[in-house]
């Protein structure tokens, strides 16, 4: 049942979210559009978005009974002239004291756990395996502020942590790409983050050439069997060639707090990581 569920799915998507307003957008040659945001509406769409983070991970419920851990998944977001904004502010997400750990995220898919790991719904709303990963976004700097695109798989059993909270090392298998992690004490240095965990040289510091809180900018991934290329305005910046996941995968967006490094207790708020849309295409 779970699987004609899944499939119902699949395919409702990808005649709605790939095709709905396609026709308003430039043509890429080569490839087909299989999801598409450009948040034109006042909320987030249900149909292509969970505003939260993560909210199936077991180590979160009991997390939550301790104050000095994340205290509040939901999503804390604006949606003005087009642009999604992520936001941190004073008081949300909701934290003990302005600098606690916190994020905003909103995620294509999300899952439940029974009585044992062996036990779970994963709930899609997209993934893909292979393709073209694309974002215009502009990102806040502060310390300990980090804005991150990236992609999991859809599997729980299968993420960059265990259902037991531990995160995996090189050896255990390719489970996570991120398209970038920008960390905001680095933003005015002009540096970015690639990664593909959990591999030996899936790590790479980019050089932008630019402040990417200044203004938008376009920065997209080609990922393909053995082969991850990224983009930033459509210069390829960085080419991985390795081990890469062999499973559909979800996408992540989120504006973090706390989580490399303490925040700035001075810093002022609001911090938005802005999107202005998110594409994705597959091969012809």
């Amino acid at each position: 049942m779970k699987d004609l569920i899944s499939l119902s799915l699949s395919i409702f998507l990808f005649f709605n979210v790939g095709i709905s307003g396609a026709q308003n957008l430039p043509e890429k040659p080569g490839w087909k559009l299989t999801f598409h945001d450009e948040f034109n509406d006042t909320k987030l769409s249900d149909w292509y978005w969970y505003p939260s983070y993560r909210s199936g991970r077991k180590i979160f419920f009991k997390e939550l009974e301790i104050p000095s851990r994340w205290q509040d998944l939901a999503t804390n977001y604006v949606m003005e002239d087009g642009i999604l904004k992520l936001r941190l502010d004073e008081n949300l997400p909701a934290r003990s004291t302005r600098t606690e750990k916190c994020v905003s995220s909103i995620q294509t898919s999300d899952h439940r756990f029974g009585k044992t790991t062996g036990e779970y719904q994963v709930m899609d709303k997209f993934a893909q395996k292979y393709g073209w990963f694309e974002i215009r976004s502009k990102m806040p700097k502060g310390d300990g502020l980090h804005s991150a695109f990236w992609l999991l798989q859809t599997n729980p059993n299968d993420q960059e942590y265990t259902p037991e909270n531990r995160r995996r090392q090189v050896g255990e298998g390719v489970v996570e790409i991120d398209i970038f992690e920008q960390p905001g004490s680095k933003v005015e240095r002009q540096i970015n983050e690639f990664n593909v965990h959990f591999t030996k040289n899936g790590h790479y510091s980019c050089s932008m050439g630019f402040d990417p809180s200044k203004d938008f900018h376009v920065y997209a991934l080609e990922w393909n069997e053995g082969e991850l290329i990224w983009y930033i305005d459509g210069r390829e910046v960085h080419r991985y060639i390795g081990e890469t996941p062999q499973k559909e995968m979800f996408i992540l967006l989120g504006l973090y707090q706390g989580i490399f490094g303490a925040a700035d207790p001075d810093m002022p708020y609001p911090r938005d990581f802005e999107i202005d849309y998110i594409r994705v295409y597959s091969r012809e």
